[in-house]
């Protein structure tokens, strides 16, 4: 019986067109929470993401995995707190210094800045239909709790940081974006701490994705969902593959498993 339900965000619940939740997916949402269904956020994203875009519009999610596990969060707080260890900060603070053409986005909970704006930054929040952040210099990650560090860059540059950056793992979100957190975190840790926080086992939870970053969190449910606009290794090992995004995929597989009726 599915207690719980996690979904990534970018290519899951909105795509990169249709930039809000549907109505009829906002209503699938809400009729799942009726049922005593609880609904997850699991998605590199950060909560000022989810306040300056409104993309979840008026859905309040029982739980927040947020910046790839590293900060996950309800109603009481934060309950997962894996920030990067300053000795890798130092060490990417470094290679922007040393690469002044490069940028970066830093993600706190509750603040973003980007290290500089240009072309490629452009593009890229463009993709995202998100504002650009202010600009920080990168000796500013020095000093705060950093969950996630973001260098557009392309797989021909990312050694640069990944070398230096012993503690951390990374997943590629976009082919001139890398998430970089900490090697112990990304979406499956912070599932685990919501599932333990809520008190469910993996055969009572479903997982919706479609990234790369999304593959360790669905080989680690019950229940695993590829979106139809998935990439083909999140296909290849999901329970099963639904519509894409545009086509309210979520919705029909609600259906699909039972968990809803029209």
């Amino acid at each position: 019986m599915i207690k719980g339900i996690f979904f990534d965000v970018d290519g899951t619940l909105v795509g990169f067109r249709q930039t809000q939740l549907s109505d009829r997916l906002r209503a699938d949402l809400l009729a799942l929470q009726a049922k005593g269904i609880k609904i997850f956020i699991s998605s590199g994203r950060a909560r000022q993401d989810f306040a300056r875009t409104g993309m979840l519009r008026d859905v309040v999610f029982d739980s927040y995995v947020t910046l790839n596990g590293q900060c996950c969060y309800d109603g009481e707080g934060v309950y997962l707190d894996c920030p990067i260890c300053r000795e890798d900060l130092v060490a990417a603070c470094r290679v922007l210094q040393e690469n002044p053409s490069m940028a970066a986005l830093m993600e706190g909970d509750g603040v973003s800045y980007l290290t500089k704006i240009d072309d490629r930054m452009r593009e890229i929040y463009h993709f995202l239909h998100t504002e650009l952040w202010e600009v920080r210099p990168p000796e500013w990650m020095l000093e705060e709790k950093v969950y996630q560090f973001v260098p557009m860059v392309g797989p021909e540059d990312e050694e640069r940081f990944l070398s230096v950056m012993p503690h951390c793992g990374h997943s590629r979100w976009h082919p001139k974006g890398l998430d970089i957190f900490p090697k112990n975190g990304g979406k499956a840790a912070g599932v685990r701490a919501a599932m333990e926080r809520y008190g469910l086992s993996a055969d009572e939870v479903m997982a919706f994705g479609d990234g790369e970053n999304d593959e360790a969190m669905l080989r680690m449910v019950g229940t695993s969902v590829a979106m139809g606009n998935a990439v083909d290794q999140i296909k290849a090992l999901a329970d099963y593959i639904t519509a894409c995004v545009e086509e309210d995929g979520i919705s029909q597989a609600l259906r699909q498993f039972g968990l809803l009726q029209d």
